[in-house]
């Protein structure tokens, strides 16, 4: 069993990010004053067709049935791109759709990006192939680079004038997401940005035209470490915690594209044991979090429980109310650490949430706004989508890594 010890004197500020490995795999959680609220990891075995990945491929077959493309990546890869997601230079995202023959041939070569991993969540789940867009882009802290795109765009949470009137200044061919963390950055950092994202894109092209047509991966997408900078930027961090050297030496490397100061500063640092056989997830019990993951069972601290049963078609989720004395204060404890429990687990798709039952439609929508509140700070955009008619809440939230559920070793 890994020790577990929770350094309360550790010294450390409300939100920390910490990243370590365990049995070889790279693990970085997220914590706010002491408590894992976020957590990013990557599967045992090295996954080829990772989220994010660009690829030179060829249609493989057309299904009209199914309205959608099989994609040759290379190396027996095979995705699957609905006639949806294919997009071309230019195209207007509300323009109609024609059906997918009339968009791809097979024999045709095509640059796809993988929108979602492939759903592993059981071995009879093996067969569900990664999902593909033909809508590219590169992906900064501040800025999402479009290049086949002809807009610049914001998220729906910046509010800030300033960032509103330094998207209007972004230079460059190709369309821009301005990303909620550009609300922290300096006009120069966002302008560095969108020069290094189009210096990447303008690399990665000459690379595809230099070797040809052949099925085969041009870029991989993020690790566990950098799609956590990705979504938070390193500036979100009181502090960000290496466990060893080579993690650190993978953090320099991030510090030499996107922050250069940050290697240097006392933001960024190398944990050192106190005692021989101390690990960095040590801290915080942020091992015991990683092991109860494997239950479907999650205690409440007011007596009440979760319980998380994840099928091949959708997650259910049941509240229940143990010796809690109120029915509201169970369900919006439970609410809380529903969105917490999604968001370690990766849960995706849809979502039913059986709550404790009230009999008022205050009640009711009180429970809704909370529920959406929580799941708000969510980068995998879940959505709350409300009751049902039997009083079953229903949710979704898109996926974009696959489920990993591999116990670690004791």
């Amino acid at each position: 069993m890994k020790q577990r010890v929770c350094w309360r004197d550790w010294g450390m500020s409300a939100t920390e990010l910490l990243i370590d490995r365990i049995d070889g795999r790279l693990y970085a959680a997220v914590t706010r004053k002491g408590v894992v609220t976020d957590l990013y990891t990557d599967s045992a075995k090295p996954n080829p067709t990772a989220w994010a990945s660009i690829f030179m491929g060829r249609v493989a077959k057309i299904d009209r049935n199914l309205d959608a493309a099989f994609v040759d990546l290379g190396n027996g890869l095979t995705g699957f791109l609905p006639a949806k997601h294919v997009h071309f230079r230019g195209a207007d995202a509300s323009e109609s759709r024609s059906g997918i023959a009339d968009l791809l041939q097979p024999g045709q070569a095509v640059l796809v990006q993988v929108k979602s991993e492939a759903k592993n969540t059981s071995e009879h789940e093996q067969h569900k192939l990664p999902r593909l867009t033909t809508k590219l882009y590169i992906q900064g802290q501040f800025l999402v680079y479009c290049p086949l795109a002809n807009q610049v765009t914001m998220s729906r949470h910046i509010q800030d004038e300033r960032t509103l009137a330094i998207s209007t200044r972004i230079k460059g061919k190709g369309g821009w997401i301005v990303l909620q963390n550009a609300e922290k950055a300096e006009e120069t950092a966002i302008h560095a940005e969108a020069a290094m994202l189009q210096d990447e894109w303008m690399n990665l092209m000459s690379e595809r035209n230099a070797q040809g047509d052949t099925p085969r991966l041009l870029r991989a997408g993020p690790n566990a470490l950098h799609r956590v900078l990705l979504d938070y930027s390193d500036l979100s961090f009181d502090h960000i915690h290496a466990a060893d050297r080579d993690i650190f030496g993978m953090m320099e490397k991030w510090c030499e594209k996107f922050n250069k100061p940050l290697a240097t500063s006392k933001r960024l640092r190398l944990y050192k044991p106190e005692k021989p056989g101390q690990r960095l997830f040590d801290i915080y019990d942020i091992y015991a979090t990683i092991e109860d993951l494997q239950d479907s069972h999650v205690h409440l601290p007011s007596g009440g429980s979760l319980i998380i049963e994840p099928t091949h078609a959708l997650v259910v989720i049941d509240v229940n109310q143990g010796s809690t004395g109120s029915i509201i204060e169970a369900n919006n404890e439970a609410a809380i650490e529903i969105a917490r429990q999604v968001r370690l687990r990766n849960l995706s798709g849809a979502v039913l949430v059986d709550f404790i039952g009230l009999s008022q439609r205050a009640e009711r929508m009180r429970l809704m706004e909370i529920f959406e509140k929580v799941f708000k700070g969510d980068y995998a955009l879940a959505q709350v989508h409300g009751f049902t008619r039997i009083g079953i809440v229903e949710m979704t939230r898109k996926r974009r890594t696959a489920m990993y559920f591999e116990k670690i070793a004791s």
